[in-house]
């Protein structure tokens, strides 16, 4: 195997096609998909895969590995292509001799890395949106109890059922609308990462 194909096979073994779409300026949505840069595309029609499993456009059917994504972009040759991998994601690969064993560890260390980042921001926000669902269910909760135990003449007296839903719905419509407020603005700052 010479010099090349192994550092190719480095490549796709640490670098995703999320890290290439991020890398060369891709607006990469939290699920991996973008406007395909091969045929202008206005709709998120490309899909980045994690992993090594590449890219494909679901328009122009354009598919491949993270080496072609980048070549094709930038318009680079094997060669030229396998340099930018190793200087934009510091791969420490010699191209010209052996592949530092070291520097490679570190290269798969750092794919893992990013991968588990992503991996617990899913995670992050799956929990924040179950929360803003359950925050929301309470407040349909006490309504319904504040409804069903509303005083239906001026000289009935108040239940404690309707006085707690009247006392605590402030409070839960407030924790329902920030944790609302939190999915909003997490959902922002993971499409400017990505």
């Amino acid at each position: 195997m010479n010099k090349l194909t192994l550092a190719a096979q480095t490549i796709k073994e640490t670098v995703s096609a999320l890290d290439v779409g991020q890398a060369i300026g891709l607006n990469v949505d939290k699920h991996g998909r973008c406007s395909c840069p091969f045929h202008n595309g206005k709709d998120r029609n490309m899909k980045l895969f994690p992993g090594n499993r590449g890219f494909s456009c679901f328009v122009c059917h354009e598919t491949g590995d993270v080496i072609k994504l980048a070549q094709q972009y930038y318009s680079l040759s094997f060669r030229d292509a396998i340099s930018w991998f190793n200087d934009t994601f510091r791969l420490g690969l010699d191209l010209d001799g052996r592949i530092d064993d070291d520097k490679r560890r570190q290269a798969e260390m750092a794919q893992i890395l990013r991968k588990n980042a992503i991996e617990f921001q899913q995670w992050k926000e799956k929990m924040q949106f179950d929360l803003t669902l359950t925050a929301g269910r309470i407040v349909e909760i006490l309504e319904e109890q504040r409804d069903r135990n509303m005083p239906t003449r001026p000289d009935e007296p108040w239940n404690d059922a309707f006085c707690t839903a009247v006392r605590l719905l402030p409070k839960a419509r407030k924790f329902a609308d920030d944790c609302m407020m939190d999915c909003i603005k997490e959902d922002k700052q993971w499409l400017q990462v990505l």
